[in-house]
């Protein structure tokens, strides 16, 4: 199994399925400095190539990939054999590391800290959680501890009957006061703690850290219970203060002065344990805290007695110029957090500061890790902090010129980049949202993939590594390394530019030429999640008003008709356009096309409103033949859901969309009627071949059937059977056993046979064709040379190959076609029909929307009764069939009349 199988199967599925559809499925096996060595696939010209990397580690590449001097001091440890599992022992290099930081961090604090070291962020976070949880349930004792001794001298003293003659508790005795504050005390002491971040804010993904996250792209049922949790919103320093006012609890004390009088004092406690904050928001898109926030957040805290906690897990160790993000605020706080740079980029390591005079000493006896304190891990941390140190100038340097030259690319494209953010190698640049013409691309260039996109174009044109930040998508992170050198400043200007010029002008065909790469590997689908009903957002505003509103589902029939349902990337190729669509499966949400309005030749209008369904009939069949029908069902009744939530009341499925779901049956929709417009598909046909087979002459009206098992193809079998001479059902091989219960069917009627084999065909002068394969299964070699045969293809895509059309002895009519009435013309992206032209099934569902109580007649199995009702419904509204012959197009009223008896006589 290679490296991305075995990565799909056992280790991150989902981000695998992500990596191949994105077209970032690479693998990386070398790094140097600021540039990682790409292992390209085989075939190639070279086996590696040279990667500029902007990702970083997410923060935590500050120096560069395998810096030399990080690598003497891992090197080092090996050749000195230091334990790398020594508990319980005193660790060197963890006391080095503890007092180096607290020296660092108390330079500009003035305080001197306790440190405990972790593995990762996320780890310190939750030990920031926990001390703070400790620190304020212990002060809650000694408080309570204090009132009951307050309240037994009281009572020794004789005054615990004494009335309060002044403060907030007057007129109440002494005993009663303090037994009520000890009440409150011990409420809040027992009660969990509450914690504080805010809005966007990113601590990690653990229970605790994932709690104070604010993660809005992550699922709910994703979110883990963790500390009871408040956000703030507004950032303004009033609020902020106040923010959490209604939550102080007012405690009375009492004391007795030399007079013998009581007196009450009021304190407020609170449950707040601590306020957590990034100085500069990463993963939200690189927001700075203003600093006024910063020192509204050092007041809220003292306010509520609760610790104040800088995370400077990504922001700080230097990468700002400075080794604490925070230090231009003048603000300090009790807690500080380090991970990512910590370790140099080779060691794992977090630590928690806790400023010494609110440690608890017991809380390190009780808070261990495994892995934590090893001298490995903690000796890199230490040569990487005076990296820090000896980079500084260069930081700052390289910080502002990279700064100055993205925001000059900003500048010249202020339609595709709102804003340049960030201090010193942390940068963010936010994108404009693109707003494309076609409604796939819309749906391609959603708020969650717009930065990955970006992040594939400047990997495979520029050689350039970035990605977005984790909750705000549409903002890509740029975060070298303090080794970048200025050529490379000019590289990343070009790259982001080159990214800008094509989104400002649209060019989204060069764009996302990188996912026209054919993908490797097996294509897996997302797992379906249950959730409630989607709150799908209605994409056109705008009243109804009495206009029957309906909405046809359709999925794209061939790849290469891509440029049908977005015309912004006609210029690929088939074969392009198949790779982008096999890249894209399953990334897709079903989304709105267009919508338009059709009126009635006799009553009124409906609004007619398209629905994508996501994949192509290829990939339908792909997916049903490899087990994945559950998901491609889900993905069409998904695309219902939709237009439901769109007002529609009548939902018509095409292509592949009532293939998959049953003839509709799975469709389960109480409010309104859904057809597969199958029956209007039959009429249309039978229709045709009546006129056909009632015109030919002896041993001419031997017909031959591809498909009979189909629901189409069944119900085309039983109404032209009474005017046959004879009938041939062809089918794939292995398909006999359910033909003969075709057969059975038809036996009494006609003369019938069963063939495995398209051969058979050569003996038909008429042939019908309505299978549900993605590829033509009638080739030349099938038919007759030596006579004239009519061909009927009702399938979408076609079951013939466009070699049949050069025969001269063969007429091809593209059945299952309906002409609108009058001169309507509307047009519906991935229908390349002609002007006014539909297919049945589409026709029909505009029928059901003219006759609100006509039951739907393509629901399930199809009847010949539930023909003759669809042929109607479209005869009362002018909607007519369409013969497309070549490039001829003729419309014929529906013959009533003439044959009216003998379709009643043969229906039922």
């Amino acid at each position: 199994m290679n490296a991305e199988s075995g990565f799909a199967r056992y280790a991150r599925p989902e981000f695998a399925r992500l990596f191949r559809a994105l077209h970032l499925d690479v693998i990386y096996q070398g790094g140097q400095g600021d540039h990682l060595t790409r292992k390209l696939p085989a075939g190639a010209d070279q086996g590696t190539d040279q990667v500029l990397d902007l990702v970083g580690g997410a923060g935590s590449s500050l120096f560069g990939h395998n810096h030399p001097a990080l690598l003497d001091v891992a090197r080092q440890c090996f050749e000195e054999r230091i334990p790398f599992n020594a508990q319980a022992s005193i660790r060197p290099g963890a006391a080095e590391l503890a007092q180096r930081l607290s020296e660092i961090v108390g330079a500009t604090t003035g305080a001197s800290y306790v440190v405990t070291l972790g593995s990762t962020g996320a780890e310190a976070v939750e030990a920031a959680v926990k001390h703070a949880t400790v620190e304020h349930r212990r002060r809650l004792g000694a408080l309570q501890e204090q009132f009951e001794v307050a309240l037994r001298r009281a009572h020794r003293d004789g005054v615990a009957d004494l009335v309060c003659a002044s403060g907030p508790a007057q007129g109440r005795s002494s005993a009663e006061v303090l037994s009520e504050a000890l009440d409150r005390i011990a409420d809040l002491r027992t009660a969990d703690p509450v914690f504080v971040s805010l809005r966007n804010a990113f601590h990690g993904k653990t229970a605790g850290a994932g709690t104070l996250t604010h993660g809005g792209n992550v699922p709910a049922d994703l979110h883990v219970p963790g500390p009871r949790h408040r956000r703030l919103s507004d950032w303004s320093p009033q609020h902020v203060v106040t923010a959490f006012d209604s939550d102080r609890v007012p405690v009375y004390s009492v004391t007795v002065d030399a007079a013998g009088v009581a007196h009450s004092q009021v304190r407020h406690l609170s449950p707040v344990a601590a306020c957590f904050v990034e100085p500069i928001q990463g993963e939200s898109g690189v927001h700075e805290v203003p600093a006024e926030t910063l020192a509204a957040l050092r007041e809220l805290a003292d306010r509520h007695e609760a610790a104040l906690v800088f995370d400077e897990i990504q922001c700080g160790m230097g990468r700002t110029g400075t080794f604490l993000a925070s230090e231009g605020s003048g603000v300090a706080a009790d807690y500080y957090l380090f991970s990512k740079s910590l370790g140099g980029g080779l060691a794992k390591i977090s630590a928690l500061l806790v400023d010494e005079k609110r440690y608890v000493p017991e809380f390190g006896r009780h808070h261990t890790s495994t892995f934590a304190d090893d001298d490995f891990s903690s000796r890199i941390a230490t040569a990487a902090v005076d990296l820090s140190f000896t980079y500084r100038d260069r930081i700052i340097e390289t910080g502002v010129l990279l700064r100055e030259r993205l925001t000059e690319v900003a500048q010249r494209w202020p339609d595709a980049i709102i804003e340049v953010r960030g201090r010193g190698l942390l940068l963010g640049i936010e994108f404009h949202l693109p707003q494309p013409e076609s409604g796939l691309l819309r749906e391609v260039f959603d708020t969650e993939s717009l930065g990955y996109l970006i992040a594939g174009r400047l990997l495979h044109t520029h050689a350039i590594r970035v990605i977005p930040t984790l909750s705000a998508p549409t903002t890509v992170r740029v975060q070298p390394s303090a080794l970048l050198e200025p050529a490379d400043v000019d590289r990343i200007a070009a790259g982001f530019d080159d990214v800008a010029g094509l989104l400002s002008r649209g060019d989204y065909t060069t764009l996302l030429d990188h996912l026209t790469v054919p993908p490797a590997g097996v294509w897996q689908p997302p797992q379906h999640v249950p959730l409630p009903r989607r709150d799908w957002p209605v994409l056109h505003s705008g009243s109804r008003g009495d206009v029957t509103r309906v909405a046809f589902l359709a999925n794209l029939d061939v790849p290469g008709k891509l440029w049908s349902m977005a015309p912004e990337l006609a210029a690929w190729s088939d074969d392009q356009c198949e790779a982008a669509l096999d890249r894209m499966w399953g990334e897709l949400d079903p989304f709105e096309v267009v919508r338009h309005r059709v009126t009635s030749e006799s009553k009124g209008e409906v609004e007619v409103i398209m629905v994508a369904a996501p994949f192509t009939a290829g990939q339908a069949v792909a997916a049903l033949r490899t087990g994945h029908g559950a998901w491609l069902r889900r993905t069409v009744l998904d695309a219902v859901e939709l237009g439901v939530a769109l007002g529609a009341e009548v939902i018509g499925l095409g292509g592949h969309t009532s293939i998959v779901t049953n003839a509709a049956r799975d469709v389960v929709e109480s409010s309104i009627r859904v057809t597969s417009g199958n029956s209007l598909t039959a009429a249309c046909a039978y229709d045709l071949l009546r006129l056909e087979l009632a015109a030919a002459g002896p041993g001419e009206r031997r017909v031959g059937l591809v498909g009979g098992i189909g629901n189409i193809g069944a119900v085309m079998a039983e109404l032209i059977a009474p005017h046959c001479d004879s009938m041939v059902l062809v089918g794939r091989p292995g398909s006999a056993r359910r033909l003969a219960t075709v057969a059975k069917r038809l036996s009494s009627v006609v003369d019938v046979s069963i063939a495995e084999d398209l051969d058979a065909l050569r003996d038909c002068p008429i042939v019908v064709s309505a299978t549900n394969s993605a590829d033509p299964v009638i080739l030349p070699h099938h038919l007759a040379g030596d006579r004239k045969i009519l061909v009927c293809d009702l399938a979408v895509p076609g079951d013939v190959h466009p070699a049949v059309t050069g025969l001269s002895n063969v007429t091809l009519v593209s059945g299952g076609r309906i002409q609108l009435p009058g001169m309507q013309t509307p047009h519906f992206p991935g229908i390349t029909l002609p002007p006014g032209i539909l297919y049945s099934c589409m026709a029909e569902t505009i029928g059901l929307g003219f006759e609100p109580e006509t039951p739907s007649p393509s629901y399930g199995g199809l009847s010949s009764a539930g023909v003759l009702a669809a042929r109607d419904l479209a005869a009362r509204h002018g909607l007519h069939p369409a013969r497309i012959v070549s490039d001829d197009i003729s419309v014929q009223p529906w013959i009533v009349d003439q044959f009216g008896s003998t379709i009643e006589e043969h229906i039922g």
